[in-house]
């Protein structure tokens, strides 16, 4: 590699490291949790498939039921007996388990037969919440949650919470009281439900989630362990998944309605004889999730939109069943994303030329094939990677590789003006005094006539000789060195005397011409004279003591601009030898 590349290399590395920097920094922002939750939604969307779930079926307590059965069932809420009526007819149709997601926090007439039925099948679950708030416990409450726990707490991760919702002390007894499952869920920073804990930790007690509860339809607790290196729940049925609070993370179907959701109306006519079933094992083998959306209580945000808190407890369930979680701590998977957003840096980073087509296609290729892998991921192996960093990455390297590009560009820009301002005031300004110099006026002599051709006006312009008096006898008594000084003197006083207008220039030698724009032979001369009164008072210091000079100045006027300049440049000297012979420092018309 030449010296030049490993300079240009060295140069633009930086660009890499800034891109992962502003990547990882922003990472740790709430925007960026909501568009990697959005952008994590799409692509499951896109890797996903239509999903109908057969073995769950969820009753809803809807608005309509409420209505329909008052006549039969009262008002809401209903008395207990009512649910032993639902549980008898779902155990005659040979139902798997019966999950009840409502709170029997308050005792109901019918406490004593439910009771009963609860313990004569041990298929049935009920759902309790774990709450935020301290509830002030007896001795009782204390020894009940012992008994449902699945053991005290230890290094297991688990969402904390400060005390449970129970069920009323009417309806479980110490044999039935581990049916009980918690369902509390956890939104993300977006308001929505993606994941749902596995186990939680209520006062110092690890008890378990209503799905993993239902896992385990019998009174003995399983044996778990958490992998802290994976990330993986072990029990002794399967491993789960899950993120480092214990949660597995939902892959839902692309379709929402991937669970059949019954009215509560329906299965009460059939359960009180109004109506018969037309499949007799419909209900076969199926857990049956019952839970109330009426007036929108249990109403909770998805991906896939608003839904009951039952309908999302079946979905989970489904997914445990058909391994339908998504793993998210593959890190080789989530290697091959950053190297391809490194490699992609590294490219677009050290291109000279970034609007080429091969740019483009290159970038293009490096986006979609990570889309491409990400869904593929997701597919065919529930990966969840980190894909949205890395096209985070690959976007701040093209932002800010276009940004040092257009910096550079812009610098070259400015070095190209520099130059090419370097080379005009080469070729048409003085080196001495900076004046312009014979064809730099010549340049501006053109654009003015050009000027006053277009505009149609009748203005007028003089025409000014100027020479330094007994210029010879300077150099000749202080030499070169001050008679350049004396020069650059000058031309300083004739930039910053002479109006904004006017354009003087070194001829040649000791002297100057002024073309003095958009005046009259009278207003040229106050100009002039002020000139000239200006540079008589003019001292330079020389070793041999305070040097003043004089100036002689020839004027005439432009009255017609199709003139060539040379006409009026001699008019302008005979004023100047006129000047000459009078005494000098004088200003003459020519």
């Amino acid at each position: 590699m030449r010296k030049s590349d490993t300079i240009y290399w060295s140069s633009n590395f930086w660009i890499v490291i800034l891109s992962l920097g502003l990547a990882y920094v922003f990472s740790f922002s709430s925007a960026y949790d909501n568009l990697k939750n959005y952008f994590n939604d799409t692509l499951q969307y896109l890797a996903s498939d239509e999903k109908y779930f057969s073995d769950s079926v969820v009753v809803d307590i809807n608005n309509s039921s409420l209505k329909m059965l008052e006549k039969d069932f009262g008002h809401w809420p209903y008395t207990r007996d009512k649910y032993v009526l639902i549980i008898e007819f779902l155990q005659s149709m040979n139902v798997e388990k019966i999950v009840f997601d409502i709170n029997f926090a308050d005792p109901r007439v019918g406490d004593d037969i439910f009771k009963k039925t609860i313990a004569k099948y041990n298929n049935v679950f009920f759902v309790t919440s774990a709450l935020k708030e301290t509830i002030p416990m007896n001795t009782e409450d204390k020894k009940k949650l012992k008994e449902i726990s699945w053991g005290l707490d230890s290094d297991m991760p688990a969402l904390k919470y400060k005390s449970l919702l129970l069920p009323h002390e009417n309806l479980l007894n110490k044999d039935t009281i581990y049916k009980l499952g918690i369902t509390s869920v956890l939104e993300d920073s977006d308001g929505l439900i993606r994941s749902i804990p596995m186990l939680y930790n209520v006062d110092s007690y690890l008890f378990p989630s209503l799905l993993l509860r239902i896992q385990f339809p019998h009174i003995n607790i399983p044996n778990i362990k958490y992998n802290t290196k994976t990330n993986e729940l072990i029990t002794d049925k399967r491993v789960f998944y899950t993120d480092k609070q214990n949660r597995i993370k939902l892959f839902y179907p692309k379709n929402a309605n991937s669970i059949i959701s019954i009215p509560f109306y329906k299965i009460s006519e059939v359960a009180l004889n109004k109506k018969t079933i037309s499949n007799n094992n419909f209900f076969r083998g199926k857990t049956v999730f019952i839970g109330s959306s009426a007036f929108l209580s249990d109403r909770i945000n998805t991906p896939k939109g608003a839904m009951s808190g039952s309908y999302l407890l079946a979905i989970a369930y489904e997914s445990i069943k058909n391994n339908l979680l998504l793993k998210d701590n593959n890190k080789i998977v989530n290697g091959i994303f950053l190297l391809i957003s490194v490699l992609f840096s590294l490219y677009l980073s050290t291109r000279k030329e970034l609007y080429k087509k091969s740019v483009f296609i290159t970038t293009a290729l490096a986006i979609i094939s990570s889309f491409v892998l990400g869904i593929l991921f997701l597919r065919f192996f529930h990966l969840e990677t980190n894909l949205f960093f890395a096209i985070l990455v690959i976007v701040f390297t093209i932002v800010s590789t276009v940004i040092t590009f257009q910096i550079s560009l812009s610098k070259y820009n400015k070095k190209l003006i520099d130059e090419t301002k370097k080379l005009y005031n080469e070729a048409n300004c003085d080196t001495l005094t900076g004046l312009l110099n014979r064809r730099g006026f010549d340049e501006q002599y053109n654009k003015y006539k050009e000027i006053i051709a277009k505009a149609k006006s009748s203005q007028s312009a003089c025409f000014a000789v100027c020479d330094l008096d007994h210029f010879k006898r300077v150099n000749d008594t202080y030499g070169h060195d001050i008679g350049d000084v004396v020069l650059e003197k000058f031309a300083n006083l004739l930039k910053k005397h002479l109006r904004d207008n006017d354009i003087p220039v070194r001829w040649g030698g000791e002297e100057f011409i002024i073309l003095l724009r958009d005046t009259n032979i009278d207003e040229s001369i106050i100009v002039l004279n002020r000139v000239r009164e200006i540079c008589e008072k003019m001292e330079i210091n020389t070793p041999q003591g305070i040097l003043k000079v004089s100036v002689s100045i020839g004027v005439t006027l432009i009255d017609d601009f199709s003139n060539p300049i040379d006409l009026y440049m001699k008019k302008a000297d005979l004023g100047l030898y006129q000047a000459k012979r009078i005494g000098r420092n004088k200003v003459c018309i020519g």
